[in-house]
């Protein structure tokens, strides 16, 4: 992985976006109903996660339709998710970290 990929995951509307592809393919209208997002701005993201290799595009007669690129990146997505949506784990250090924190505050 290269610094591309994890700079176009850098962004909600674009992780928004592969969530909705993780589900299934989509066209740009799709996307745009789906994320209340124009089309330009659709677009534009759509066009920096195809530079990163991210996602694929074919066309269908006037519509292109994007998809993730291929198994292995969306086995590699779909751990990159579930690892960003755990809980935070609640530790002993992390707690003194918090109370530090809070007290240099007051």
């Amino acid at each position: 992985m290269d610094a591309v990929i994890f700079k176009a995951l850098g962004n909600i509307t674009r992780l928004k976006i592969i969530e909705m592809l993780m589900i299934k393919e989509h066209n740009v209208s799709d996307l745009t109903k789906i994320s209340k997002k124009d089309q330009t701005t659709v677009s534009r993201h759509l066009a920096n996660l195809k530079e990163a290799k991210i996602i694929s595009q074919k066309r269908i007669g006037r519509n292109k339709i994007y998809a993730i690129k291929d198994s292995k990146m969306k086995t590699w997505l779909n751990v990159a998710i579930q690892n960003n949506n755990k809980p935070e784990e609640n530790t002993p250090l992390r707690d003194k970290i918090k109370d530090f924190l809070t007290n240099q505050e007051k």
